[in-house]
């Protein structure tokens, strides 16, 4: 079986990966991918220094650019490929991170301290209390003048990508609030205005897009899941809410960033469109109590770059395929036509 479907809820990480960081991290999960090692060569005749010359290449070929980055940066090219991807201009100042690491705000504090232990605990840099998570989350609340739980997991992840670097990781975190293709602050706010009570306003609106095309586009599968009465809290909405990072093997997360980076906050709903076409001829033979089990927890999932024929195997490069002819046919790159 191509995943041994674990039982807990909280983010775990393998043992091979939890003490990685940094170009390590991502070199250790491309290591498990033969296409990317197929890919290098190609790779390395687009060096790319600097963030100057990561401009250039997505402003000299921007369709190029894009089709690298969702396919799967390596690792000696991927952060720089993100951030210029994200880039909202005339939004970094020098000194601000410092600035803000030095106010004397400390309204955020208490929400704060309770994410911290909640952040990626099977990795060692997050196994105690981390300052470096700490300072980026303060740094995030104070600059926003709003604090979610929900954005430490991000913060967590993109930590561990820069190689713990927090300034890095603080802008990068800003540019995904910021850049309207993203926004994805609104992910974790709620609305309590005209005593709606607590809605998280923004996930509603995706999850309402998600079913339209769900029953659209998988009519049997969708109809399945109502008869075996599937909560779409079990899946769809925890893979909205934690960016698939509560559900997901890093090796699956990271390729799921590139995808969604190198297009827009819908490439979500691409991405877990694509996820249960992946899966439905086995998705379509599981009774109600197995179908909770498989769609709830794929972090055992091994081998997830195999490309087998078994319906009930994880394969990224399948999926990344299936989101990408979704993006386009759904008319996803269209984002607030969309969102309408």
């Amino acid at each position: 079986m191509g995943c041994q479907i674990g039982k807990t809820n909280q983010i775990q990480i393998r043992s091979k990966y939890n003490n990685l960081v940094g170009i390590k991290f991502q070199e250790a999960i491309e290591n498990s991918n033969p296409k990317l090692k197929q890919l290098q060569h190609q790779w390395n005749q687009f060096e790319i220094k600097d963030f100057g010359a990561a401009l250039k290449f997505k402003q000299s070929d921007p369709v190029r650019f894009k089709k690298y980055l969702m396919n799967g940066a390596i690792s000696s090219n991927r952060w720089l490929l993100w951030k210029v991807s994200l880039f909202v201009e005339n939004i970094f100042e020098s000194g601000c991170y410092e600035a803000l690491l030095k106010s004397q705000h400390h309204q955020f504090d208490i929400e704060i301290e309770k994410d911290l232990p909640r952040t990626l605990p099977g990795h060692q840099e997050f196994h105690k209390k981390s300052q470096a998570l700490q300072n980026v989350l303060k740094a995030i609340a104070i600059y926003n003048n709003d604090y979610v739980t929900g954005m430490n997991q991000v913060a967590g992840f993109l930590l561990l990508l820069s190689g713990m670097e927090e300034e890095d990781t603080f802008w990068m975190l800003n540019y995904l609030n910021i850049n309207p293709q993203f926004k994805f602050l609104q992910l974790y706010q709620t609305n309590d205005s005209q005593n709606k009570g607590n809605q998280f306003e923004f996930v509603t609106k995706l999850l309402s897009i998600f079913h339209k095309h769900f029953k659209s586009q998988m009519p049997q599968l969708h109809q399945h899941f109502e008869t075996q009465d599937i909560n779409q809290y079990w899946y769809i909405w925890k893979w909205i809410f934690s960016l698939f990072l509560y559900t997901f093997p890093f090796e699956v997360v990271l390729y799921f960033f590139d995808f969604m980076i190198a297009n827009n906050i819908l490439a979500i709903i691409s991405l877990s469109l694509a996820l249960l076409k992946h899966f439905q001829s086995h998705l379509l033979k599981l009774n109600h109590a197995e179908i909770a089990q498989f769609i709830t927890q794929f972090q055992e999932c091994s081998d997830v770059f195999d490309r087998s024929s078994h319906s009930d195997h994880l394969c990224v490069e399948q999926i990344i395929s299936y989101a990408t002819q979704f993006h386009d046919q759904l008319g996803f790159q269209r984002l607030e036509e969309t969102l309408q």
